[in-house]
């Protein structure tokens, strides 16, 4: 039992410690926030920062590398592809049917009427008629 004492002590102890240097670096902050040559130190370090970036974008596009704006879309689009995918693979797939095609079932009264005279004459034996 006289750990579990402990442990809470150590942890009130842990706890104080950190609010007081979360203390000291907010007044730093706030002491450096009024302090002008620091802040416009800052200020040109993150417009070069910026520069940097952009450049950077630049010569990487040149070079053909994709950007990480490019990957993170491409992994995007993946996604949805993947999705689709398994959406469609969890569709029962339907039965095959027998395609209907009309050219194999023509019924006989359709003939022309050229087909009709030549398959008479045929059955005559003889000529028939031309028209």
């Amino acid at each position: 039992m006289a750990e579990n004492g402990e442990q809470k002590g150590d942890t009130g102890v842990i706890t104080k410690l950190s609010k007081a240097g979360e203390d000291a670096v907010t007044k730093l902050m706030e002491e450096l926030g009024k302090n002008e040559r620091v802040t416009d130190a800052v200020a040109r370090a993150m417009s070069a920062k910026d520069k940097v970036d952009e450049r950077t974008r630049k010569t990487i596009s040149q070079v053909g590398v994709a950007g990480a704006d490019e990957i993170k879309a491409l992994r995007k689009h993946l996604e949805r592809l993947e999705k689709r995918l398994a959406a469609l693979e969890q569709k029962p797939k339907p039965t095959a049917a027998k395609p209907k095609t009309s050219a194999a079932k023509k019924p006989a009264a359709k003939r022309t009427a050229s087909a009709t005279k030549a398959s008479a004459a045929k059955k005559s034996g003889g000529d028939a008629p031309k028209s």
